[in-house]
């Protein structure tokens, strides 16, 4: 994909779509089948197999190409994309972007076209800032408003977090997309419950 793709078109707006998890590349190839302008980041990941069999071991090693953010794909977003990505089932959901937004994540994603065209060379870790031992707010989910302690990260995704808001001790598996860093202390004692 050259650079010059990702660009402000008229009636769309550039915004991130959230999948399924291992959907991503299954829905970027229906819309670009469709002519739809959308764009996948990956990353260059080596996939090391061991294998042992009649006393010897050996190893395989594949390169694969993998999606830089999980669950994510970004799509130039019209009305009509938006109706198809509604009844799409791979997609969770399309995350609403605005003008000023959209300017902003066009320039960040030439600056992700560049890290992909680096991991292609080099080895890259993408984290979502979120590292054991922060803690976190929910912004989505039956716990949004509520806070947490980080216990553990997975690269599916979802986070281990320590709810200490309520009188208990509770550790929650969660989608670390629904999870944001907070530095107010005073956070960890506000507990919201929207259902």
């Amino acid at each position: 994909m050259d650079d010059g793709f990702i660009h402000k078109i008229e009636g769309g707006v550039w915004s991130p779509v959230f999948t399924l998890p291992r959907n991503e590349k299954k829905v970027f190839s229906r819309l670009t089948q469709q002519g739809i302008p959308a764009y996948l980041p990956l990353k260059r990941h080596v996939n090391v197999q061991s294998v042992a069999g009649n006393g010897k071991s050996y190893s395989y090693k594949r390169v694969l190409h993998v999606p830089m953010f999980t669950n994510y794909l970004f799509v130039n977003v019209t009305p009509e994309v938006l109706s198809e990505l509604n009844w799409d089932r791979s997609v969770v959901r399309v995350l609403k972007t605005d003008e000023r937004q959209e300017s902003t994540l066009i320039e960040e994603l030439k600056v992700i076209r560049e890290l992909e065209s680096f991991s292609e060379d080099e080895e890259i870790d993408v984290t979502f800032g979120l590292k054991k031992g922060k803690r976190v707010v929910f912004t989505e989910g039956l716990f949004r408003g509520w806070s947490g302690v980080i216990l553990s990260v997975e690269p599916t995704g979802m986070v281990y977090i320590n709810i200490t808001s309520v009188a208990a001790s509770v550790e929650v598996k969660y989608p670390a997309a629904w999870c944001l860093v907070s530095d107010d202390p005073a956070s960890a004692d506000h507990v919201e419950t929207v259902r």
